[in-house]
């Protein structure tokens, strides 16, 4: 069943070739786009989040909702912390790439996840108990672009700081 409220996340979490979001701004794959090593794991201040840490952040939330869309059993994100994942103590342009992958292919999970969810069960409580998955599905678009936000902010800060 289709739901306009489906269609919008989708049409913004992962957009079709061409649209551009009135806001101007990119997904989580289009923010990370051309991001070095370097600039990724940069921090505007100490205790500051780098891009790195809001990119696996993402990924571990995409991660998260994708399961209580999908019923799947919690435990299994690939880094952790889970919600703020620490960064590897070895980095280097191998290990960003991998992390760069992870992010996409959560990002990927979740936008099959939400295609294939029964529009019909938008307004049920999710399996966590609290929360209407119509709510997990307007929020994880929400979280990522609010997250891509500061991507890019750092983005420019870094540049402007000669990073």
């Amino acid at each position: 069943m289709k739901d306009l409220r489906v269609d919008e996340v989708l049409r913004h979490l992962h957009p079709p070739v061409g649209f551009k979001p009135w806001h101007g701004g990119p997904t989580i794959l289009g923010a990370l786009r051309g991001v070095s090593e370097q600039l990724a794991a940069w921090q505007p201040d100490p205790g500051r989040h780098s891009i790195w840490e809001l990119a696996l952040h993402v990924a571990y939330w995409n991660y998260a909702v994708r399961r209580r869309l999908t019923g799947e059993p919690t435990g299994g994100f690939p880094r952790s912390p889970s919600n703020w994942p620490e960064l590897p103590k070895q980095r280097g342009a191998n290990i960003w790439r991998d992390d760069r992958r992870l992010v996409r292919s959560e990002h990927d999970r979740l936008v099959e996840a939400i295609e294939s969810f029964d529009a019909r069960r938008l307004g049920e409580i999710s399996g966590q108990g609290k929360v209407a998955y119509a709510d997990l599905v307007t929020g994880v678009l929400l979280h990522d672009t609010y997250h891509v936000g500061q991507i890019q902010l750092l983005k420019r800060l870094a540049r402007s700081w000669g990073v």
